[in-house]
């Protein structure tokens, strides 16, 4: 398995479940901060304790729970993970259980909100702290709500993506990302969402072994295969880590600094 820890004074690249279990009983709220880039391991009943420990929402985490695994033993479908995936976000009033509900499907299953063709957007937390609100209309919504993260509650969407054949790779995000939008005459921007609005497909598992990771630590670079998009907060030496890893398990991969719009140009 392949992870990232985007939490702030302990960001890593974790690559056992072990570990990232460790993690989480030192610190539950890492949970909510895990973005799951490749994985499908032996369901962990310490994940969900962690989960339920942050929202404590235990009747969302045991309908996750089991419904994980009716998927395993056959029993249910991808049609029975969607309606899984809607009844958290209209049962739930806190984003960490939509988060926790897609980092459980690629951890168990292989695969998250994204690859079921779904989305979650949010406004940016930023965008709100400085007084501004978004309203979230994006492809086909389906459902719309507010939803609490940390002491923020925020306009959130769960949307049908595109059915685009090309796919970008988005490893910054949970299946779960925030909306752009500008504070002042800066613009606040996540990759994966513009990729979105460009009509790409959002995925989570790269259909080829070949490539390209978008980083902004280098100024330059050319795109060659798959598009990757990164986690924002990764340091050189954690994508030297990641490169590693990935090669380990027989992608070729190539890191660039090119923008996410040059590299939709590079699989137009």
């Amino acid at each position: 398995m392949l992870s990232y820890i985007d939490y702030p004074g302990d960001r890593k690249i974790v690559t056992n479940l072990a570990e990232l279990i460790s993690e989480y009983k030192l610190f539950p709220g890492a949970l909510a901060s895990t973005i799951v880039m490749i994985s499908k391991v032996e369901v962990n009943d310490d994940y969900f304790k962690a989960w339920v420990s942050i929202t404590g929402n235990r009747r969302i985490v045991e309908d996750a729970y089991g419904e994980i695994w009716s998927y395993i033993k056959g029993v249910s479908g991808d049609s029975d993970i969607v309606s899984l995936i809607m009844r958290t976000y209209e049962e739930s009033s806190d984003l960490t259980d939509i988060i926790a509900l897609s980092n459980a499907l690629k951890l168990f299953l292989g695969f998250n909100i994204y690859d079921l063709g779904l989305a979650v957007i949010y406004e940016n937390p930023m965008v709100v702290l400085n007084g501004g609100r978004v309203e979230l209309r994006r492809g086909k919504t389906l459902l719309t709500k507010m939803h609490i993260m940390g002491d923020l509650k925020l306009n959130t969407a769960l949307i049908l993506q595109s059915e685009s054949s090309k796919k970008v790779v988005d490893w910054g995000n949970p299946g779960v990302l925030p909306a752009s939008n500008v504070i002042g005459d800066e613009a606040i921007s996540d990759p994966a969402y513009t990729a979105l609005t460009l009509n790409m497909g959002l995925v989570s598992s790269p259909s080829s072994s070949e490539l390209t990771l978008l980083t902004p630590q280098l100024s330059t670079g050319t795109c060659t295969g798959q598009i990757v998009i990164l986690p924002l907060t990764l340091t050189s030496d954690m994508i030297k880590k990641l490169v590693n890893e990935l090669r380990n398990q027989g992608f070729t991969t190539n890191v660039a600094g090119i923008s996410i719009m040059d590299a939709i140009e590079c699989i137009k």
